[in-house]
C-alpha cells in the first residue's frame, strides 16, 4: 500500500470523485453490470451528500504516489441505517475506483480493515446490489460473508460483513 496515498477528502476533491463515479456508471452500462447505473445513484448521492461526508470527516481519497489525481474514494462510517445493532464496526460506502487501476479496490478494503482494527472495531461491513453477481463474488472472495438483505426504494442489496482478527 505504500505506493498509494490515503487521506481524508476535502471539498476540492469532490468534483474529481464525481467524475470517477460518472466514469464508473458509464463502465457499468457498457459492461451490462447492474449497480449505480440502475439505482439513480447520483440523485441519492449528489455533490452536497459528499460535502456532508467531508464535513463529518468520513470521506477518504486515494492517490497514487506523487500523482495529484484521485484514483479512488470511499466513505468510512461508524453507523449505518441498514444495520440495527450496536456492533463495533466500520461501514464502507460509496467506494469508487478509477477504471483501469487494477487492484485498488482490494487495497482500499485492506486500508479500511487496518483502520478498523486500529480503532478497536471487530467487523467491517458493506452492502452491494443483489443483482451484481460479479461484485458479490468479489466481496465474498475478500472474506465478506452474506448476512442478510436490504431494501431501500429501488435498491435491493446484500449486506456483507467480515470479522476482523487482531494480531
Amino acid at each position: 500500500m505504500d505506493r498509494y496515498v490515503f487521506q481524508k477528502a476535502i471539498n476540492e476533491d469532490i468534483d474529481e470523485i464525481l467524475i470517477l463515479v460518472q466514469k464508473r456508471i458509464k463502465w457499468m452500462d457498457e459492461n451490462n453490470i447492474s449497480q449505480w447505473n440502475k439505482t439513480n445513484y447520483l440523485k441519492y448521492c449528489p455533490k452536497n451528500y459528499y460535502e456532508q461526508l467531508v464535513l463529518n470527516g468520513q470521506l477518504y481519497i486515494v492517490k497514487y504516489g506523487d500523482l495529484n489525481s484521485v484514483i479512488g474514494a470511499f466513505a468510512l462510517l461508524e453507523q449505518d441505517t441498514f444495520w440495527n445493532d450496536s456492533s463495533q464496526s466500520y461501514y464502507i460506502h460509496n467506494l469508487v475506483t478509477d477504471i483501469g487501476v487494477s487492484g485498488i479496490g482490494a487495497t482500499i478494503i485492506k486500508f479500511c480493515e487496518q483502520n478498523a482494527i486500529k480503532h478497536g472495531k471487530n467487523k467491517i461491513r458493506l452492502d452491494c446490489q443483489a443483482s451484481n453477481h460479479k461484485l458479490n463474488e468479489y466481496y465474498s472472495g475478500l472474506g465478506f460473508e452474506y448476512v442478510g438483505m436490504v431494501e431501500d426504494g429501488i435498491y435491493t442489496g446484500i449486506k456483507r460483513e467480515k470479522n476482523l482478527t487482531y494480531k
